[in-house]
């Protein structure tokens, strides 16, 4: 006892196990956070989300580009699926590993402008106040999370490029860009910003003008040119793409703008800023003595905004969204804590930060029970209609075709997972990433919500794309609800039919 005792006492003294502590507090509570949202996201849906069903259908193929969103998480979801298996269990495995590495590079971001591992901590837990980060991504959500760790992670590269003056930060400096750019096309409003900001500070600029910056910029161009070399190729597609997804309203008017735009504000900066000005209002003071790196982030929001703006404007846009605008809303509370190392602020006030997010993940986790367990909320009735909805289609293709079409993503992932070993092919997705038609017996699953028939335009690509077509003489069955007037808004239906090869086209006999 007495060796043992002397042995110990050193350790003590020396103070290692408290250090531990605060070092590993933080990584253990992240963890913990991680599994109690996915045993939320467990309770709330049974089947799989539509990020998560568009992922797990179109990752069938690898390919350069798979439509209007960027390849990076299909690319990973590929190689996880390739040697697993596509699953709900992977598709939604690599969703959390995405989410983690976002708190991690947030993390990242924070110790670049917050001396304080504690600090920096309180302003990664603060992130859990936007909505779009604490709801949106518990629930689904793969490209955006991706993107915001990438945005993260990018500035904190720079600050620590900058500040050593090494080579191989400047070169990490431009794969992180790149690989910004192939996770998500709204990571570039970010990059673009913080560029901008960049000119205005003198010692970012010089370092930004100087070889080091010509280094970033060629390592950024050589992670993108594959994908860049697709974008090109196929810019028809990929315009069209992103244009529908800024004007899927009929018209564009100032007041619908303005209206997507205080959605926006609502849910991406309202409730952080608030909580922040409640209860440390000294954040707010104008004269603060705050660090280079903190001016640096806060022009680099700010610009970013403006040019996600902008281009929403001048590309004709009828709307904006609040996953456009999720990087820099979940790194303004990094802004915001690193501004409190301006000042003496008391202990209670960080204290009720913390108590703050506490209730908010308290408020998440009991929403997100009643859910899934209840009929109380519109939002829960509609999520197990779907997975209703997901089971009677199943049922309906008990007979496992080798092919199955799908009209859209939205029902695709659940789709093969009802059929393993079935191909699953998705109408409108690029040539490149459709996979090809295998087998003697396929069917084609579509949206029958308002009307019955199979839509013209689903029926003419179906033969552009696959060379089939519904089956004469088949039945088609349907699963779900119809939309009527009398209906819940979450009604939907889908109609299945067999499908057969396209007669050819002979000519006639001269």
């Amino acid at each position: 006892m007495r060796v043992s005792g002397e042995r110990v006492r050193p350790v003590i003294e020396t103070g290692l196990p408290a250090k531990l502590l605060e070092r590993s507090w933080f990584p253990v509570t992240l963890v913990a956070y991680l599994m109690l949202a996915a045993c939320l996201r467990t309770i709330v849906g049974q089947t799989l989300m539509y990020d998560e069903s568009e992922q797990l259908a179109l990752a069938q193929v690898l390919a350069l580009g798979y439509g209007s969103q960027s390849p990076l998480i299909l690319w990973v979801v590929w190689a996880v699926t390739s040697v697993v298996g596509p699953s709900s269990a992977a598709i939604i495995g690599v969703r959390f590993a995405a989410l983690a590495f976002m708190y991690v590079a947030l993390y990242a971001c924070a110790r670049a402008v917050i001396p304080t591992p504690n600090r920096a901590a309180l302003a990664v837990a603060c992130a859990l106040l936007v909505p779009a980060v604490c709801w949106d991504f518990m629930l689904d959500k793969m490209h955006t999370p991706l993107a915001c760790g990438m945005a993260a992670l990018l500035f904190a590269t720079v600050v620590r490029a900058v500040r050593g003056a090494e080579t191989h930060w400047a070169a990490a400096v431009g794969v992180v860009a790149g690989l910004g750019v192939l996770s998500k096309y709204t990571f570039v409003p970010f990059a673009a910003g913080l560029a901008a900001t960049m000119l205005t500070i003198p010692v970012y600029r010089q370092w930004l003008l100087s070889r080091r910056g010509l280094l970033a910029l060629v390592a950024a161009v050589v992670v993108i040119l594959p994908h860049a070399t697709w974008a090109v190729a196929n810019s028809r597609d990929l315009a069209g793409g992103i244009q529908k997804s800024m004007t899927d309203r009929p018209v564009r008017t100032l007041g619908g703008l303005m209206l997507s735009a205080a959605d926006v504000t609502v849910m991406c900066f309202t409730t952080v800023s608030v909580v922040f000005a409640c209860i440390t209002p000294m954040v707010l003071r104008r004269r603060l003595v705050v660090s280079p790196e903190a001016k640096v982030l806060g022009r680099a929001l700010l610009a970013s905004v403006l040019v996600a703006v902008a281009i929403v404007v001048i590309a004709g846009g009828n709307r904006f969204k609040a996953h456009w605008f999720t990087p820099v809303a979940m790194l303004l509370p990094c802004w915001f804590v690193a501004r409190l190392e301006g000042v003496t602020v008391p202990k209670w006030r960080v204290a009720g930060l913390w108590l703050a997010v506490g209730v908010t993940v308290l408020g998440l986790s009991v929403v997100a029970i009643v859910i899934g367990k209840t009929q109380w909320m519109p939002q829960g009735r509609s999520l197990q209609s779907r997975d209703r909805l997901a089971y009677d289609t199943a049922t309906l293709l008990s007979s496992r075709p080798d092919t199955v079409i799908c009209d859209g993503v939205r029902d695709a992932g659940n789709v093969l997972l009802a059929c393993p070993g079935s191909t699953v092919g998705v109408l409108g997705t690029p040539a490149a990433a459709r996979p090809i038609v295998q087998g003697s017996t396929a069917a084609l699953v579509w949206d029958a919500t308002w009307e019955d028939a199979i839509p013209p335009r689903t029926t003419l690509a179906l033969e552009r794309e696959f060379g089939l077509q519904p089956a004469p003489d088949a039945v088609a069955q349907y699963a779900g609800r119809r939309f009527t007037p009398t209906s819940p808004p979450s009604a939907r239906r889908l109609g299945v039919i067999p499908l057969v090869p396209v007669p050819a086209k002979h000519s006639p006999v001269q």
